[in-house]
């Protein structure tokens, strides 16, 4: 009896061990990518977008393109409708 659970552990084991296997060959997520402008090109551009204020960045964090909003908060608060008013809902008892 203690053979047969031996055997049965050990293949519940391999089993297991089998579905946590890895992907031993490692592919570049870039491999197949094709540059279509210089790095000089690039750091030219990114260097003009901070002069001119359209990209922000945080201390040490990936940079943050700043647009300028397309509606003003009065048309925001504008386009909010007031909650309805429905008979359903005021004759709810919520309790006390």
């Amino acid at each position: 009896m203690n053979a047969k659970q031996l055997i049965g552990a050990a293949a519940i084991l391999a089993a297991a061990g089998s579905a946590f296997a890895q992907q031993t060959e490692f592919v570049a997520p870039d491999a197949g990518f094709v540059s279509t402008k210089t790095r000089a090109e690039v750091r030219a551009e990114l260097n003009q977008a901070y002069a001119d204020g359209t990209l922000a960045t945080r201390d040490g964090q990936d940079p943050v393109i700043v647009t300028a909003p397309r509606l003003t908060r009065e048309q925001v608060r504008a386009q909010i409708q007031p909650p309805r008013q429905d008979k359903f809902v005021d004759s709810l008892y919520f309790g006390d």
